[in-house]
């Protein structure tokens, strides 16, 4: 057994996924994270979720926050190739593999649309709302924005249910666009070779960046 500890941040966690996979090839794995975070491996096979001081056998301790936090920032390297460092997954291939995503669209969706989703909630560089759908309808043209109920701003809105709805949302829209966020990181793995918009971090955050994908347009506003 071996369990991967890494108890918050969505994207994070989506992120550890590869690690997972590959130590799954030799032994059962866990990963250990917060409750809210547990969605995350409704859209796996190959790990189980485990309570914060739950997970059992070897322990990797991959998480950043809080106190990595300095030493990743130092380095300057990106969060992959940080976390990715660790010698018992320095080998692992990182692409994102989701094999539990269902087919079509979660309920409150159509059987067509585009999808934008403009906000986090980590991010260093923070572009202007407005800009951002104004952007989605130059790409786009019509969408319908996705984003938690207590931030509706917008005629045509949705919010997931869970993290797997969020996953099924973005894997059947015709195009999507995100800012780097935990979407980001699914669409990573759901959209390969599909029109996904992306709008960076810059600067000294672009450290924070995920890995580019086929399909990936980085744009700018």
């Amino acid at each position: 057994m071996k369990t991967i500890v890494y108890h918050q941040r969505l994207g994070d966690i989506l992120q550890c996924l590869p690690a997972a996979k590959h130590l799954a090839q030799h032994d059962e794995v866990q990963i250990e994270c917060l409750p809210q975070y547990a969605g995350i491996l409704d859209l796996v096979s190959y790990a189980t979720w485990v309570a914060p001081g739950e997970g059992k056998g070897e322990r990797l301790e991959l998480e950043i926050w809080p106190n990595r936090y300095n030493m990743y920032r130092q380095s300057g390297l990106s969060w992959m190739d940080f976390v990715y460092q660790h010698p018992a997954i320095s080998g692992a291939d990182r692409k994102i593999v989701l094999d539990r995503v269902p087919d079509g669209p979660p309920p409150g969706l159509p059987d067509l649309y585009n999808l934008l989703s403009p906000m986090g909630i980590s991010q260093g560089w923070n572009y202007p709302t407005l800009d951002i759908m104004h952007k989605a309808t130059e790409l786009m043209g019509d969408y319908i924005i996705s984003c938690e109920k207590k931030y509706y701003f917008h005629n045509r809105h949705w919010s997931a249910g869970s993290i797997i709805e969020m996953a099924q949302a973005i894997k059947h829209a015709i195009m999507f666009m995100t800012i780097n966020s935990a979407p980001a990181i699914l669409a990573s793995a759901l959209r390969q070779n599909r029109p996904t918009y992306f709008l960076p971090q810059k600067e000294q955050w672009a450290q924070d960046n995920c890995n580019p994908w086929p399909g990936r347009v980085d744009v700018d506003l």
